[in-house]
């Protein structure tokens, strides 16, 4: 590990309000709500993620959406390596300057959005072993799926979410914000909210309410059988019409599949003590798994 790090000493940290103000304007960083750009800019909440994320001097962190490198300054004294992405040209040149006493010995900075980046090729590139990040509001939902389906070896994460994808990631089943996003979830990862995030905490201050959550990647041998994406897009099928019965969805999801199947489906809802009148909201992770496995032997 490189044993030059930022001065622990200095009383002015990236995230100070006027330290933030002074990078944005030296760079002529207008931040754009089209990124969905908020930057933190509480230093206190910052150490406070660092350390929920049980960072390691081993650890080699996966950071997306560095922006000026707010939270990169404080997990850079405690980890081996970080792995910078940032599609915001603008931004890039500011890191590039900031760390530049650090890039490639300590930071790897990748400059690409990071909806478009494959990240089982990153990861075999890279050896990430955590993801830490604030993530873009604008991409938060559908990435964190994204990273845990193509690098399902990343086994940690530490996330800063607004409060409504956090909620729709933990619902359970009769909860207002359960769908297929929240079963999906629940597959991939125990995800848990942690503590809030005032909006005043943020410039510019987004307009919905912000949490860290801490997630744990599941690799348990019971589900080692499910071909994932199938399981997915049968998962979605029973949420089709959320309002509606499961069978009603199911008998109109795409390409008709499940028609010849619904006495069947009836069947096994039966067997596990389930009316065949429910909607796909009153059942759980296993309930669906069953369905899914015995619909598949049969």
């Amino acid at each position: 590990m490189n044993s030059s790090k930022p001065d622990k000493s200095r009383k002015t940290y990236i995230s100070s309000p006027s330290k933030t103000a002074e990078i944005l304007t030296l760079h002529n960083i207008r931040l754009k709500k089209s990124l969905g750009q908020n930057f933190l800019i509480d230093t206190n909440i910052l150490k406070k993620i660092a350390r929920t994320a049980e960072l390691k001097p081993e650890d080699i962190v996966l950071e997306i959406g560095s922006g000026i490198g707010s939270l990169t300054e404080i997990m850079l004294p405690q980890v081996k390596k970080i792995i910078c992405i940032e599609v915001d040209n603008r931004m890039v040149q500011a890191l590039k300057e900031i760390f530049q006493s650090w890039l490639s010995s300590q930071i790897d900075l990748i400059e690409s959005d990071a909806m478009k980046l494959d990240y089982s090729e990153l990861i075999i590139r890279t050896g990430a072993t955590k993801v830490v990040s604030n993530l873009p509001y604008k991409i938060a939902a559908p990435l964190i799926p994204k990273i845990m389906l193509e690098a399902p070896e990343i086994e940690h994460y530490c996330l800063t979410i607004q409060k409504d994808i956090a909620d729709r990631l933990t619902a359970k089943k009769g909860d207002k914000n359960y769908s297929s996003y929240a079963v999906k979830a629940n597959f991939l990862a125990d995800f848990k909210i942690l503590f809030s995030v005032s909006r005043s905490c943020f410039i510019p201050a987004p307009f919905v309410d912000s949490v860290v959550v801490k997630a744990g990647r599941k690799t348990s041998k019971k589900t080692a059988d499910i071909n994932i994406p199938e399981f997915f897009s049968f998962v979605e099928d029973c949420f089709l019409h959320r309002r509606k019965k499961l069978i009603n969805s199911l008998l109109t999801s795409n390409e008709h599949k499940y028609v010849d199947k619904i006495n069947l489906i009836i069947k096994m809802l039966h067997g596990i003590e389930k009316d065949k009148n429910l909607r796909a909201e009153d059942l759980d992770l296993d309930d669906f798994l069953f369905l899914y496995r015995s619909l598949k032997a049969n």
